[in-house]
């Protein structure tokens, strides 16, 4: 077997890497992942000037850049460097992509302690939205598991046809419920199964992202919570305040992406009925109250 592989999904029309991707892919490296990016949206010459750039910059990464179309979403990005072989004799496959910003804490440490737990698959956050499942934006499996029909039928859909709704359902949903068909053992880096969440289908890293940060378990945060908020939850602007380190991950790094970012969800904010639910379903319920009650 060779060592572990993380296939990253990655989506932009320009080739410049925005500094917080850099710096994951960096903490993706130190944890002895050879690295693979599927560069949705990127023509073979600007793959290949993303990939000088990474190799050549602060911190040097070394990666391989693989041009596609932006087909498909993340599953999609997947899928195609599994079709390339780019996991080919690998022990241990890491799915992750550009949606988040961090890690706020070193990685090393949080997947150290997961491969000591010897699970078949686990990601950073268990979810129990609609059904139990594994955050697809960083999820890891061993070879077994990958190779296991009930997997390869997940992996084996056509995403490019797919809709963003259908591909979430399909893929993310549809990897949950496959897990637990085959009895695969499997386990989250941070996880709070409370009845209520899974009664409203809510989604940890926006309802309780200050509680996950904190937990030290899963130092992420959701870039589309702190640029679309399209749950309407009313702590996000104390996100500056909630970096541990800013001398590890550098704040003006998501000043910066929110600067240049203009939001994507375009629909009607969450009203304040469905923000109170959240709030009251929060881990962190008394300052998610608090921040709701004080309008911000």
């Amino acid at each position: 077997m060779s060592a572990p592989v993380c296939l990253f999904a990655y989506y932009s029309t320009e080739a410049g890497l925005p500094p917080h991707t850099r710096h994951l892919l960096s903490q993706i490296a130190s944890c002895g992942f050879t690295i693979h990016i599927a560069a949705s949206g990127l023509s073979e010459t600007q793959a290949q000037s993303l990939h000088d750039d990474l190799a050549s910059g602060t911190p040097p990464v070394s990666a391989t850049v693989h041009a596609r179309p932006n087909t498909g979403l993340d599953f999609g990005a997947w899928q195609f460097l599994l079709s390339r072989g780019c996991d080919k004799d690998a022990d241990e496959i890491l799915f992750a992509n550009d949606s988040v910003f961090g890690p706020l804490l070193p990685l090393n440490p949080i997947v150290e302690r997961m491969r000591a737990q010897n699970l078949q698959i686990w990601g950073m956050i268990r979810s129990e939205a609609v059904v139990p499942h594994l955050q697809s934006w960083f999820l890891c499996m061993t070879r077994e598991a990958l190779d296991h029909p009930a997997i390869q039928r997940i992996f084996n859909q056509p995403f490019s046809d797919m809709s963003k709704d259908e591909i979430v359902l399909h893929g993310e949903l549809g990897l949950g419920l496959a897990i637990k068909a085959a009895g695969l053992s499997c386990g989250a880096a941070w996880s709070n199964p409370r009845g209520l969440a899974r009664l409203l289908a809510l989604n940890p890293m926006h309802t309780d992202w200050r509680a996950v940060l904190r937990s030290g378990h899963a130092p992420f945060i959701k870039t589309e919570l702190l640029r679309d908020n399209p749950s309407g939850i009313a702590s996000t602007h104390l996100w500056r305040q909630e970096i541990p380190d800013p001398a590890f991950f550098s704040p003006d790094w998501i000043a910066r992406y929110l600067a240049a970012t203009p939001p994507r969800n375009r629909s009607k904010r969450a009203g304040f009925r469905a923000r109170l639910i959240q709030a009251l379903a929060s881990e962190d319920r008394r300052h998610a109250l608090i921040a709701l009650l004080l309008g911000r």
